[in-house]
């Protein structure tokens, strides 16, 4: 067995390293828990100076966890392997104390060399992660591989955007976090700004057709609007398949509009979702917030499809555009993605030029985004959301999408890589 405390700085192994003789550990298991408390009996041996300073080296970790979000250092693991060779898995200590023995004969420190007991109490997550390891990706055009596929800034022709892990690719008994590398592989320099990137989990990932095309509109990928201080002009209707109805089942999607040129500065969109039957639409479920134009990526915010969350296969219901705009304006869509949220995150990279090779990388392991310009690391990227996560025994099929200071350039190439911690909730 190997338990050992670390930051990853200061490493003390409890079963046996100098003064830490042994330790006799069994992980508890709680899988509805999110913390557990344990107690772990350690044996110490040297002199009186040597055991104090084990001790005191324990609570100093134990305080380093406790007060962490403070003072900003880095996190205190638990470190456990069952046997004597093999993976090692980690748990997060969030607090705990090293008190000594009650019993008199187990915490004598007057000979020269004595043998304590002392009992290392630790508050943990209830979940542990194994060794990190890259994620086996296929896409549309590139069989499963390691090192990366390329993924295309596109809607669903030959070159889509998406990328996938198999079923058996996620080991676990829980969503893990992701590592996530997006590289330019346009073969040009981007000044890449939004990046945002959703999971496909449980709305038929290996099937479901998550992008309605402009010319699937009503009345076609143009529109024309006159001003109007009000969002009635529906400006562009796409009814909703039965089939993608009965994959969605309710879930939520961020609506995600790519336009062919910059939009008109002078209107606001919403998006809406409802019945449509006869070829009348009913707004049912609107997005709360107004998105100015100017850019030709918008973010029109997240909608349930369909409205009510329960199978509606054989109904009518329609995605709806709508303008509210200061006067006379156009514009054509090229696409609308519903951005799966079963996992998403929106990187937002300040406005650096990313050349050829460049990346961006977002760490929902360890914590953190950055942009690597040149092979160095610059913080410079903000993320919004919980991590991307990963599901085990399901397929993960994931999509990014990303727009350059405000433009939009369909079919640009990008590499993802993505590396995770399969978690468990026992081992």
């Amino acid at each position: 067995m190997l338990l050992r405390l670390t930051d990853g700085t200061t490493t003390l192994t409890l079963s046996g390293s100098g003064t830490y003789l042994g330790a006799t550990f069994f992980p508890t298991s709680q899988p509805s828990a999110t913390t557990i408390t344990e107690t772990v009996p350690v044996i110490l041996e040297g002199t009186e100076a040597a055991i104090r300073g084990a001790v005191n080296d324990i609570e100093q970790l134990f305080a380093a966890a406790r007060n962490r979000r403070q003072t900003l250092t880095p996190r205190v693991w638990v470190e456990f392997r069952p046997t004597d060779s093999g993976d090692i898995f980690r748990c997060e200590i969030l607090d705990g104390s090293a008190p000594y023995d009650q019993d008199p004969a187990k915490r004598s420190l007057y000979s020269a060399v004595s043998t304590v007991q002392i009992a290392v109490i630790w508050t943990r997550r209830s979940k542990w992660q194994g060794p990190e390891e890259e994620i086996y990706l296929s896409s549309p055009t590139q069989t499963e591989r390691l090192g990366g596929v390329t993924s295309y800034n596109n809607d669903n022709g030959a070159t889509p955007n998406w990328f996938q892990a198999a079923a058996n690719r996620i080991k676990g008994t829980q969503p893990a976090p992701v590592r996530l590398r997006i590289t330019n592989a346009s073969g040009t320099g981007l000044l890449w700004r939004n990046f945002y990137v959703g999971n496909n989990v449980y709305s038929s990932p290996a099937s479901a057709d998550v992008w309605l095309l402009g010319s699937e509109a009503v009345s076609g990928a143009a529109a024309n609007w006159s001003a109007a201080t009000t969002h009635n002009s529906l400006a562009w209707i796409f009814p909703l398949s039965a089939t993608l109805l009965g994959q969605t089942q309710g879930r939520t999607f961020r609506v995600l509009a790519a336009f062919t040129v910059g939009f008109a500065a002078n209107g606001y969109l919403l998006a809406h979702v409802g019945p449509y039957i006869g070829s009348t639409f009913i707004k049912q479920h609107s997005t709360v917030s107004e998105r100015q134009s100017g850019n030709q990526l918008l973010d029109l915010g997240e909608l349930p499809i369909p409205p009510g969350g329960y199978n509606v296969a054989s109904a009518g219901a329609a995605l709806v555009i709508t303008v509210r705009g200061t006067g006379v304006g156009s514009g054509t869509i090229d696409f609308v993605q519903l951005m799966p949220t079963d996992s998403y995150r929106k990187l937002e990279q300040i406005g650096y030029t990313a050349s050829n090779g460049d990346a961006v990388e977002d760490d929902g392991i360890e914590g953190g985004a950055v942009a690597i310009l040149s092979g160095t690391r610059n913080g410079i990227v903000s993320a919004a959301g919980e991590p991307l996560m990963v599901y085990p025994e399901r397929i993960n099929r994931m999509h990014v999408l990303f727009d350059e200071g405000g433009n939009f350039v369909a079919g640009r190439q990008v590499t993802v890589q993505a590396w995770y911690r399969p978690v468990y909730d026992a081992v």
